[in-house]
């Protein structure tokens, strides 16, 4: 699962790098400054990694699968992506939250994909699980979502990636 996980990460790169403004933050009609839309960056990465996998890739990428009434995962989770053959739970590769960079001022957002991203890997068993933040390249990414995604990680083994993507044209990173 290891050279599977690498070039997924490849490709998340390079379909990060692919994406323009628009994509990070909306233009809103009667507002001065465009806004967030974690939907709107979700679908286009989505299609963007979709195509960098190209289809011999030996997983399928599904976004917001509701997990509802599922037998082995417990609650009402959706993650936005999961990288997994479906109807195979021996197969799980990656399991993906996405938050804008704003979620810096709602940390209770951030815990509860965390709780997700957790769950998904004690429950499910997914390989890797990756908490990717977007935006406001300008500056670093803030201390206090590092801190937060970084105990979830310790109490995951290390499982759970943070990653950042700073803005349109760049390569999401791991921090």
């Amino acid at each position: 699962m290891k050279r599977d996980f690498d070039r997924f990460m490849k490709c998340l790169k390079k379909a990060g790098a692919r994406m323009d403004q628009h994509y990070f933050q909306l233009p809103v009609a009667g507002r001065e400054k465009p806004v967030f839309r974690e939907r709107v960056y979700c679908y286009e990465l989505y299609h963007q990694i979709r195509n960098a996998l190209g289809d011999d890739f030996p997983y399928k990428l599904d976004g917001e699968v509701d997990k509802s009434g599922h037998p082995i995962i417990r609650g009402e989770k959706k993650p936005d992506f999961i990288v997994h053959k479906p109807g195979k739970m021996n197969r799980n590769l990656v399991v993906i939250e996405v938050k804008p960079i704003t979620v810096k001022d709602d940390v209770g957002r951030l815990v509860e994909d965390l709780k997700t991203l957790q769950s998904f890997i004690d429950e499910a068993k997914y390989y890797r699980a990756i908490m990717l933040v977007y935006g406001d390249g300008k500056q670093k990414l803030p201390e206090r979502i590092r801190s937060i995604v970084r105990n979830f990680s310790r109490r995951c083994k290390g499982r759970i990636l943070m990653v950042w993507h700073r803005g349109p044209g760049e390569e999401p990173r791991v921090i």
